[in-house]
């Protein structure tokens, strides 16, 4: 069974082992440390099944909007929903947070990511040239508005519909 629980330091180690193997430019302990410290303004979650992390999403708030700092999931674990998983968690936190609107950014050649943001009603609004310092790629900066709009709360029901308690997807 997987389950989404807050980010602790109990969890870096592997929090860092995901990180080290999927980023092009890892944060650090101490990054990861000051934002699970730093209280109401940071969420800071990890997927785990049997009590190993394979999965990971921060997120910081401010004022009415939130950031999707970081997105992380052990490659063993792609395709599993974990993503998935991790977003709705985010995203409902931020609505229930009275959070109007949310963005992030992502690699301009991560279809993968794009395609997972775009299921959840997340578009294309702008560029950061060379935001990415290990290899000058865009990062192209994704919004998704009115969190709490009907029709976006029903994408996030139909959404989490698909996933079984395993975290695979079903009925597709």
């Amino acid at each position: 069974m997987i389950c989404i629980e807050t980010m602790t330091d109990t969890h870096l180690d592997e929090v860092l082992r995901i990180e080290q193997e999927i980023s092009g430019i890892p944060w650090s302990r101490k990054l990861f440390e000051g934002e699970i410290t730093r209280g109401k303004d940071r969420r800071y979650r990890v997927a785990t099944e049997d009590d190993v992390v394979i999965g990971y999403l921060g997120m910081l708030y401010v004022v009415d909007e939130a950031h999707i700092a970081t997105v992380g999931v052990a490659p063993t674990r792609w395709g599993h929903q974990i993503a998935t998983r991790l977003l709705l968690d985010a995203l409902d936190a931020a609505h229930k947070n009275g959070t109007k609107d949310c963005t992030l950014e992502v690699r301009a050649h991560n279809e993968r990511a794009k395609r997972l943001y775009q299921r959840f009603g997340f578009a294309p609004v702008a560029v950061r040239r060379g935001y990415y310092h290990d290899n000058q790629e865009d990062a192209i900066i994704m919004w998704l508005y009115d969190l709490d709009a009907p029709a976006e709360l029903a994408r996030r029901r139909d959404i989490a519909a698909t996933i079984d308690d395993e975290g695979r997807a079903h009925g597709a």
